[in-house]
């Protein structure tokens, strides 16, 4: 299996975690929601980069983006989305910081963020297998 195919499958089975447990009632805490977004973001993103051969440079959502930019027209709304989502982390801070819980809407407005990228990230690859 091609690289790029194993980032893309792993971010497809964290997104259907993430809609099969929001259609079953939220059985998880919304920290949990919090993590697979940011696996499935990741991975949809590690994905296409991967694309080509690269390697994302640095593993923020919004440094991937801005790697993407240099090659693919890019929604302005992620850079956006991505900053939201960013605002709940608390990783590489030289003070101890409580983290933030985000809420139920929160997680859902990360959640159409996951499923905007999905689907601009199956558009990219459907225009890349036509070019070949």
């Amino acid at each position: 299996m091609e690289t790029w195919n194993g980032y893309y499958s792993e971010a497809v089975a964290y997104h259907k975690t993430i809609v099969g447990a929001k259609r079953k009632g939220r059985p998880f805490g919304n920290l949990v929601y919090y993590n697979l977004v940011g696996l499935a973001l990741e991975g949809f993103l590690t994905a296409l980069i991967s694309k080509d051969g690269s390697l994302p440079e640095h593993s923020s959502i919004s440094s991937m983006l801005r790697m993407l930019k240099k090659k693919y027209d890019v929604p302005e709304s992620f850079t956006e989305e991505s900053r939201f989502y960013n605002k709940f982390m608390n990783f590489c801070s030289l003070e101890v910081l409580e983290t933030l819980e985000p809420t139920d809407e929160e997680i859902d407005r990360m959640i159409r963020f996951v499923e905007d990228v999905k689907n601009w990230v199956d558009q990219q690859k459907t225009a890349l297998i036509e070019t070949c």
